[in-house]
């Protein structure tokens, strides 16, 4: 795996330490609203597919029982992140299933399809980094991109979810340290309008988009590399 030097890890909104400390609890916890989101994009995603912001992947066992698709490669620079993937890799018994570890500026090869969830928000350039997944696409790739909007409320969503896991010996201190990533005054928390246009400035065109998972907090674009 590639060791980030200090001049990179001082370019992000997060430290790295923070998604480190974050990830044997994003791994051990997922609510019916994540799996709501993981479930949709699945729908969009074909052959040779990137995820850039994997987190421990936890798309991967869903994509793993499509037959559509032949690769999955995640892209993280956290090293906890990266090790909670790779274990979770280990599980599903597919040979072309691998994970990054590295900036998503810095991912290679070619994919027809990438993927992108709850990671937006804490990239310190998204131009660069859109245009970078942009690259890593064929011509006409579709690409799922999901990240919160301004109205996201972190509460609200923790008190549904509290319903389903208020026994899971995670939930708190998962519920707590969601708040406390939301809190980070640099979150880049972008409106549905302003991220379209983003995605229009690199080269994608916009198939989809709503704004139905997450009581209205989360910004779900199904986008395509647009044909020259």
């Amino acid at each position: 795996m590639k060791a980030l030097d200090n001049n990179e890890k001082q370019k992000y909104r997060y430290p790295e330490s923070d998604w480190n400390s974050y990830a044997r609890l994003f791994a051990a916890v997922t609510t019916s609203m994540q799996l709501a989101v993981y479930h949709e994009a699945c729908l969009h995603l074909t052959g040779k597919v990137v995820d850039c912001g994997c987190g421990s992947a936890k798309i991967a066992p869903f994509l793993a029982d499509n037959e559509q698709v032949s690769h999955y490669t995640g892209v993280d620079y956290s090293a906890e992140m990266v090790t909670a993937a790779e274990w979770v890799i280990s599980t599903l018994e597919r040979e072309q299933f691998s994970v990054q570890h590295c900036k998503i500026e810095d991912a290679t090869g070619l994919y027809d399809s990438a993927v992108s969830i709850q990671s937006y928000y804490s990239w310190p350039e998204p131009l660069v980094t859109l245009k970078h997944i942009a690259d890593l696409l064929v011509t006409g790739g579709q690409f799922v991109l999901a990240s919160p909007n301004p109205s996201l409320s972190l509460a609200k969503l923790a008190k549904d979810a509290r319903k389903e896991l208020v026994a899971h010996p995670d939930f708190q201190a998962f519920q707590d340290y969601n708040l406390q990533l939301a809190a980070n005054p640099q979150a880049n928390f972008i409106s549905m309008d302003d991220l379209i246009k983003q995605t229009q400035q690199v080269g994608f065109e916009v198939l989809e988009c709503h704004q139905q998972h997450f009581q209205g907090g989360l910004n779900f674009l199904v986008l395509r590399k647009k044909y020259s």
